[in-house]
């Protein structure tokens, strides 16, 4: 199983063409099979930055005021939840992204801004509209928790720290 989690991450970080030139002539097969399960169904791409791939979003909502950071190898995610004026009532705090929707939005964000070379993105015309974009059934507690997701990723403040390594010598 470490094996077939090494191939992911190889074809994760350098795509699949480079990825079967980095693994044992055994391994290539898994090399496909990583790059199919990582396409949609009808073969596109899904693109991540790979800080996010090396880390994620919560699982599992948390109070609205508590911050998720999440430190995998050299890099750490930092999410802080964002406050909102809603109404004429006081501002209150709209709390981090999590769970499979928000995941999927921030892949298709990515995706379309890697595929447009553009840091814009159209969801269209209407909620209807981007969710078929994105190829989900349309309407009902699927809107819901999409307009939730969307709301508090535009709300969080997203960070990410690299720690690098010095290199010292002459």
């Amino acid at each position: 199983m470490d094996a077939a989690k090494g191939v992911r991450q190889l074809v994760l970080v350098h795509g699949k063409d480079a990825a079967k030139g980095m693994v044992e002539p055994e391994a290539k097969p898994l090399v496909r099979i990583a790059s199919e399960v990582m396409c949609d169904e009808d073969g596109k791409a899904g693109y991540s930055y790979s800080g996010l791939c090396l880390t994620s979003l919560p699982h599992r909502k948390l109070a609205d005021e508590q911050a998720w950071e999440r430190t995998v190898g050299p890099v750490t995610l930092i999410i802080e939840p964002g406050r909102l004026k809603m109404g004429s009532g006081p501002s209150r705090m709209i709390g981090v992204p999590f769970g499979a929707r928000a995941r999927l939005i921030l892949i298709y964000l990515q995706t379309q801004a890697v595929l447009k070379q553009s840091r814009e993105i159209s969801l269209g015309r209407s909620m209807h509209d981007w969710m078929k974009r994105m190829g989900l059934a349309v309407g009902g507690e699927t809107a819901a928790t999409l307009r939730e997701q969307a709301k508090r990723i535009s709300i969080c403040s997203m960070r990410f720290h690299w720690e690098t390594t010095k290199k010292t010598g002459g």
